[in-house]
């Protein structure tokens, strides 16, 4: 009976084993809406970006013109 038991305690314990695994169950819902929220603060920081260079180039370009009077309006 105790070799039964020892037995049976030790393919139990294998099946355990043998049935976890390492991979998780995917991307849930919070983990989408959490990646989307950060892709969207990314695009908009971007535009941003983009803004701020048209700003600067604009300016730029109008110092440069208003302060040389080689060039013509």
């Amino acid at each position: 009976m105790k070799k039964l038991f020892s037995i049976s305690m030790c393919l139990g314990a294998g099946l355990l084993v043998s049935c976890e695994t390492t991979q998780t169950a995917g991307m849930g819902n919070q983990e989408r809406k959490r990646m989307a929220q950060l892709q969207r603060e990314q695009e908009e920081a971007a535009q941003i970006d983009e803004a701020d260079r048209n700003l600067w180039n604009a300016q730029v370009d109008r110092m440069t013109r208003d302060s040389n009077p080689a060039i013509r309006y």
